[in-house]
């Protein structure tokens, strides 16, 4: 049982998440993954993907552990851990090799020989490279192939993305997960991990970008014609969203959050600008019932549209960054 388990821990700033699953669960072929166990506990000690507190932190994921294995009947040895930073960065590189078969033949270990050499670029003191990820292959003059495995040439050329993460951040993430007796399998960069589970293979050749705003943080990761073509992390996310309701209504931080989940909408388009929202239970919970009870409706969603718009202008910064601002169609 243990050998077909597989973990996935994602350490945010309001939630750490633990998700485990079964090889083989469901199909005869053993590839496919079946869910046996999803937790989520309250997070300590990171804000914005970087660690505060080891010791907060260590405690958040020991408390997610013990839940999940109660949950699952079995001990959880290994995790894959998603990376979310605003630190990351992106680099294009090109590493180039002879073919090393005398036939000409391009093996898979001339494809590894390729993206090594493409490693081979000069990286900042405090980051290390977190992934290395072909974007096209050149096969002598034959360009803009997708695997050369098999194909007859020379030389062999590759184009790859790094995504490069802040030394100190890693180690001190590694660490605190270390000190709950889990071992990495390996770290994966949050919004590549994400867009494996919502965006298909077709989209990726279409072109599509996946947007995940998180608590404190936004993530992106922009595909074209089946590859990686940017990751960014914006360090903006719903809890600022939060702060600017509290702000605006004169209220708790705790009453701005439920405001925003149960009432909130970004598109004060077409509201009537008397229009209020009665909000006196949710007021009655928080205890405040007495200073707060009801809320201008179209004041609350230009509140609302105000930072979500800075979040997207953001976004699309980031898609002018690689010439792909309203050019892609998903």
């Amino acid at each position: 049982m243990k050998e077909e388990i597989i973990a996935g821990l994602d350490i945010g700033s309001t939630e750490v998440r633990l998700v485990v699953g079964q090889r083989g669960g469901l199909n005869q072929d053993g590839n496919a993954v079946q869910i046996i166990g999803a937790v989520n506990v309250e997070s300590m000690g990171i804000n914005k993907g970087v660690v505060k507190s080891i010791e907060d932190v260590t405690s958040s994921i020991s408390a997610c552990l013990e839940k999940t294995e109660k949950i699952i009947g079995v001990p959880v040895e290994s995790v894959w851990v998603s990376m979310n930073s605003p630190h990351i960065k992106c680099e294009k590189s090109k590493g180039v090799v002879a073919i090393g078969r005398s036939d000409g033949e391009i093996s898979h270990e001339d494809v590894d020989r390729a993206l090594e050499a493409a490693r081979a670029l000069s990286v900042p003191p405090n980051y290390e490279i977190l992934h290395v990820i072909p974007i096209k292959f050149s096969v002598d003059n034959q360009d803009d192939i997708r695997d050369p495995v098999g194909m007859i040439g020379v030389r062999l050329e590759v184009e790859t993305l790094i995504i490069q993460g802040l030394t100190s951040q890693i180690k001190n993430l590694t660490k605190a997960i270390f000190r709950t007796g889990l071992e990495i399998d390996d770290l994966v960069l949050s919004p590549l991990a994400a867009s494996e589970a919502v965006i298909s293979s077709k989209q990726k050749d279409l072109g599509a970008a996946l947007i995940n705003i998180g608590a404190s943080t936004t993530s992106m990761a922009v595909f074209e014609e089946g590859e990686l073509l940017h990751t960014a992390v914006i360090p903006i996310g719903s809890e600022h969203i939060t702060a600017d309701i509290a702000i605006g209504l004169r209220c708790p931080i705790s009453l701005a959050d439920k405001i925003k989940v149960k009432y909130g909408s970004a598109n004060p388009e077409g509201m009537n600008k008397k229009s209020e929202i009665d909000i006196s239970d949710i007021a009655k919970e928080e205890g405040v019932e007495n200073e707060i009870n009801k809320v201008n409706e179209m004041y609350l969603a230009q509140i609302i549209e105000a930072r979500v718009e800075e979040i997207f202008e953001k976004v699309d910064e980031e898609f002018a960054s690689i010439e792909r601002s309203g050019m892609l169609p998903g």
